[in-house]
């Protein structure tokens, strides 16, 4: 019983052994020369990529590709990509000729403020920024308005002026146009004086 069963066990391993066979004699005939040379430069192919993809260290992308696929920022970025697609698709050359003088125009327009004193204005910002909001914390501009709204509403709905030398008398005897006339004189004066010591300083340069 055993001897049969031993005969029949390499029977089995006979028939496989010349199924192989058979079947790589069959390989090796259905192959060409040429379909050998294609497989070995895949195969070297593939052997470079790995070897590449080795050397720059990929392996640390697979886990954020990972995560942007799960987050969707993968697609996002397939969509954002076919955007800038076909936006370029879109550009032509009159557009593309019209956009740069546009630029030029841009340019020239900054040289010619910079050649004109930008850079003084822009220096002197910051003081005009105090000044302005030195001004709306003491309500001047404020002032100012509600005294224009003021002055017109009085003027509309006052008498014509007499005229006259008396007319004029009577204006400079008031007290209110002798406190405005000395104040704008003040500062007249002290406009003139500024003025003045400026010219001399940019005269000793």
């Amino acid at each position: 019983m055993s001897i049969k069963s031993n005969q029949e066990t390499s029977n089995t391993d006979d028939r496989t052994s010349a199924e192989l066979h058979q079947v790589l004699t069959g390989v090796q005939d259905a192959l060409t020369d040429e379909m050998v040379s294609r497989l070995v430069q895949t195969l070297s192919s593939s052997a470079g990529l790995l070897d590449q993809l080795g050397r720059s260290s990929a392996d640390k992308a697979i886990p954020l590709l990972s995560e942007m696929i799960e987050n969707g920022d993968l697609e996002r970025v397939v969509q954002l990509a076919r955007l800038l697609s076909a936006a370029q698709d879109s550009v032509t050359d009159e557009m593309i000729v019209r956009l740069t003088d546009l630029i030029s125009g841009a340019m020239n327009l900054l040289d010619r403020l910079n050649r004109s004193g930008l850079d003084r204005l822009v220096a002197a910002l910051p003081r005009m920024i105090e000044m302005f909001e030195r001004l709306e914390q003491e309500h001047v501009v404020d002032d100012l308005v509600r005294s224009l709204e003021e002055v017109t509403a009085v003027t509309a709905s006052s008498a014509p002026a007499r005229g006259g030398l008396k007319g004029l008398w009577s204006i400079a005897r008031d007290t209110d146009t002798q406190e405005t006339l000395s104040f704008l004189l003040l500062l007249s004066k002290q406009f003139r004086t500024f003025r003045t010591v400026r010219q001399a300083t940019q005269n000793n340069l």
